[in-house]
């Protein structure tokens, strides 16, 4: 999940506001370098799963070896989103490494905060390519990750995001080419989420409260409403607030109490805190309507550590994780956790690290198969990888758009604070929100 208008294409006014209240004055960073190292492994994927490891070079070293830059928050408003992915990133290069290395090299990397802040991050970017980065990973949300993607891009170096959602970080053309990211995109998940809301549960009223704070906020709520208008579902309310860390939900929760009653389902495309201040105020309020979060970023604990005894709400996650959820249909995610827990110290606490573990997975077979590090290679290579199963099942990348396809997204439910698999769920119909997108019409054909 998450480029100021110091960068033009890159951001909105909303999440210029929040960032000059939260981002950090400094103009210096300090860098992290890691050196490879083996961690502890995932298990050996069940015999239907291609493998994990891409193999290693057999002969001496065809290619130079990978320079890793991640450009991401260890600090400010978009960390939460960032800590765990960038972690399990280093994971799975560490394994890489431990096996043999990458095209017969072994790939190091630095990690640099950027304290949440558009204007540093864009400088942490230029200092990287200084550096002699042929891989820069940026941020898990469009608005964040825009400042060091379009770095990348005007240096023809991959953008790799953690797990970002909004089709402009991945149309080829808002960023371009360079810039590709692990998650399935907004408008999978949000017609996921319209199709799991009208097919399963019968909701066919819904009331939709809309975040605008971020692009992925506003696109993710655009492909619910599509998807859900297409389906035959009805709207009997919709309300907009700003999601930043002077949220006061009063106004929205006074609104929302009297349409309540003709609702199904309240629908909040959000990201933490302001999710969790919406949705304890509504619960506060004595309104008792199912709510659900059309995505992932709304889960884990970073909800059930504000809510403790949160129920009836849902959320559609990459992976249903130990730490605060059980049943995941993939044995493999209790393998990644149980991995991630004894090389960090702690479990999980969200699903976005799966999905930045594949990517490094990916990273890793793509520059096999290119046999270069040179960034047009590495991004053609990524276009045409084989569907393969890293960790939670088949995915591969389209060469018109650089999401994610063939992904089943999980649906979590919440009852008393413990979080439980539903359901695997892949939409039937991408919901047309922007006719000829080439995001859109990417999932379509997957």
């Amino acid at each position: 999940m998450k480029k100021s208008a110091l960068i033009g294409v890159a951001a909105t006014a909303a999440a210029t506001l929040l960032l000059a209240a939260c981002s950090s004055s400094g103009t210096t960073t300090e860098s992290s370098a890691a050196a490879p190292a083996a961690s502890v492994a995932p298990a050996e994927p069940a015999a239907s799963a291609a493998p994990a490891e891409p193999a290693a070079s057999a002969a001496a070293a065809s290619c130079d070896p990978l320079n890793i830059h991640i450009v991401a928050a260890k600090t400010g408003i978009i960390s939460p989103f960032d800590i765990e992915p960038a972690e399990s990133f280093e994971m799975a290069i560490d394994e890489l490494n431990a096996a043999g290395g990458i095209c017969g090299q072994q790939a190091t990397y630095t990690w640099t905060d950027t304290k949440s802040d558009p204007a540093l991050t864009t400088q942490i970017a230029e200092e990287a390519v200084a550096a002699g980065a042929n891989i820069i990973v940026t941020t898990c949300d469009f608005d964040f990750a825009a400042p060091a993607a379009t770095v990348a891009q005007a240096n023809n170096i991959p953008a790799l995001s953690l797990c970002l959602g909004d089709r402009k970080g991945t149309d080829l053309t808002t960023i371009g080419p360079m810039s590709l990211s692990p998650s399935p995109g907004n408008a999978f998940k949000g017609s996921a989420a319209a199709e799991f809301a009208y097919n399963t549960k019968d909701w066919k009223n819904a009331y939709i409260l809309q975040d605008d704070l971020l692009e992925y906020t506003k696109s993710l709520g655009a492909y619910f409403k599509g998807r859900f208008a297409e389906l035959g579902g009805t709207l009997v309310g919709e309300d907009v607030f700003t999601g930043n860390e002077q949220l006061d939900p009063s106004v929205n929760v006074t609104r929302l109490r009297e349409a309540a009653a003709d609702a199904d389902v309240i629908i909040i495309p959000s990201v933490v805190p302001a999710a969790t201040t919406m949705i304890k105020a509504i619960r506060d309020a004595g309104i008792d309507t199912p709510i659900m979060m059309p995505g992932g970023a709304v889960d884990g604990t970073l909800v059930t550590g504000s809510i403790t005894d949160i129920s009836d709400f849902y959320s559609l996650p990459f992976a249903c994780m130990p730490a605060y959820c059980e049943g995941d249909p993939n044995p493999n995610v209790k393998t990644f956790s149980d991995a991630f827990t004894a090389k960090w110290g702690a479990p999980p606490t969200l699903s976005y690290p799966v999905l930045s573990y594949e990517l490094a997975k990916a990273l890793g077979a793509a520059v096999e198969q290119a046999q270069a590090t040179d960034g047009p290679a590495i991004i053609n290579a990524f276009e045409t990888l084989p569907a393969t199963d890293y960790l939670t099942g088949p995915i591969k990348w389209s060469p018109t758009c650089h999401h994610t396809t063939g992904r089943q997204q999980r649906v979590v439910e919440y009852q008393n604070g413990k979080g439980k698999f539903v359901m695997l769920i892949t939409p039937e119909k991408i919901g047309s929100v922007d006719p000829g997108n080439p995001c859109e019409t990417a999932q379509s054909a997957s």
